[in-house]
């Protein structure tokens, strides 16, 4: 069976938090990926190399701390491991933009089946699921986003699966209206996809069920996400990140909007 090898780069800060990448080329010119299944567009840093691509147009998104605007281009092929897609249109970063990172995005990931897992550093291509695994239903919204559902009781809400997020994500909002749920236990510091920095303050979170299976309590970093909701489809109000996705490994057959926790750790 093809794997994608990943590689895990530890955050020097945050004890729990790490940044997961992949190496792969375009058109031959090696390159190293953040893995990012909270990117809906896949993006190239500005370099030598990827100067030399004509701008089809503005591309505007938003990190969970700020708006961007970036070129569209279209490269030769972008290949990650056994995956390759040929003429492949992407973002490619202004020459001017901070402490940013190449992207792989969902546009890139969406045809495929993966199955992650994190402690072994690796992802498995296109697996057949196993009897035993308990699939369940996959939300995603227009931009391929995958969303699972989180519960505490009577409470739920809606997260995002974003192997780019080094920590997990909670919606201040979601905080207020449920403050039984976090006990604020000091501040943390993050940087998002447009490299703009902000302190955030930081909560335990009392242990929720993902789909169908309990995990303890959690780490979460709250920020307000009023400003990423108003321009998606489905409000989100977490951000699951390296702290809980290393937690277990993870199933996902993004044509059949199908997805199952294979293991729990």
């Amino acid at each position: 069976m093809s794997e994608i090898k990943l590689v895990i780069v530890p955050d020097p800060e945050e004890a729990e938090a790490a940044e997961v990448c992949v190496d792969g080329s375009v058109r031959n010119h090696p390159y190293r990926f953040l893995l990012d299944t909270g990117a809906a567009i896949s993006s190239l840093k500005f370099d030598d190399y990827t100067a030399g691509f004509a701008s089809a147009e503005q591309n505007h998104s938003s990190g969970v701390f700020a708006r961007h605007s970036e070129d569209l281009i279209t490269v030769p092929d972008l290949t990650v491991g056994p995956l390759s897609r040929a003429d492949f249109t992407l973002t490619r970063q202004s020459r001017e933009a901070g402490d940013t990172r190449n992207l792989v995005g969902m546009d890139f990931l969406k045809d495929y089946r993966l199955h992650f897992l994190f402690n072994e550093q690796r992802v498995l291509v296109d697996p057949q699921p196993e009897p035993g695994w308990d699939l369940e239903e996959l939300v995603i919204d227009n931009r391929f986003h995958p969303y699972l559902p989180m519960s505490w009781g009577e409470t739920a809400a809606n997260a995002v699966w974003d192997t780019g997020a080094g920590v997990t994500i909670v919606d201040m909002n979601f905080v207020r209206k449920n403050p039984a749920l976090f006990e604020e236990i000091g501040g943390s510091s993050g940087t998002d996809s447009t490299g703009t920095q902000m302190d955030t303050p930081l909560f335990k979170m009392a242990a929720p069920i993902i789909g169908k299976t309990a995990f303890p309590p959690l780490n979460v970093a709250g920020v307000e996400l009023g400003a990423v909701n108003s321009h998606i489809e489905i409000p989100m109000d977490f951000i699951l990140g390296y702290n809980v996705l290393v937690k277990a490994d993870w199933y996902f057959d993004f044509p059949a909007r199908k997805w199952a926790i294979t293991r729990f750790f």
